[in-house]
């Protein structure tokens, strides 16, 4: 049986020190915990799977740049592997936290026109039914536009790997 590929959208989470190695600013992505390794998440590699059960489908925090030189500032390198990758998945998941993401946005829009599995995670407000404005419309967008999306909301970070196990096994589901 062949392994499902799931795109991971997201802003990065990037702590510390800026002259630290990127790998260890990413300790605490989430993807870096789906992972269970943070410098899986630097470049593409094709053999990456998550929870048994998924291979993972990007995103990376470098792309490869039209030069062949591995950036993360390259638009069209960038925005073309995105869309690549998103092209390409079976299941996309965005996950909106407290900083607003026009890339995220944007996948979104491509794995609804792509009739894509969706999963979208947000990050609870005030109360469990709260979502930031900026996220609300995108939300709204996609449940409207595809049948095939699934809403879910976290107070932490550290809830977004048990979740996530939730709503991919949930997918199945999805017409």
């Amino acid at each position: 049986m062949k392994r499902k590929t799931v795109y991971f959208a997201g802003k990065f989470t990037l702590r510390g020190d800026p002259n630290l190695p990127l790998e260890q600013r990413l300790t605490e992505d989430y993807r870096a915990h789906l992972l269970k390794d943070p410098a899986r998440l630097v470049k593409y590699d094709p053999s990456l799977t998550v929870m048994g059960s998924f291979r993972y489908g990007g995103p990376f925090y470098c792309e490869e740049a039209s030069d062949g030189v591995y950036t993360s500032t390259d638009c069209v390198a960038v925005l073309s592997a995105e869309r690549a990758s998103v092209e390409s998945c079976d299941i996309y998941v965005a996950v909106f936290g407290e900083s607003f993401s026009v890339g995220t946005v944007v996948e979104l829009g491509w794995a609804i026109e792509l009739d894509k599995k969706i999963v979208i995670l947000y990050k609870q407000q005030k109360s469990c039914y709260s979502i930031a404005s900026e996220y609300w419309f995108a939300i709204t967008d996609a449940i409207q536009r595809s049948n095939k999306v699934m809403v879910a909301s976290y107070v932490d970070e550290s809830e977004i790997p048990h979740l996530l196990r939730s709503q991919l096994t949930a997918t199945e589901n999805l017409s």
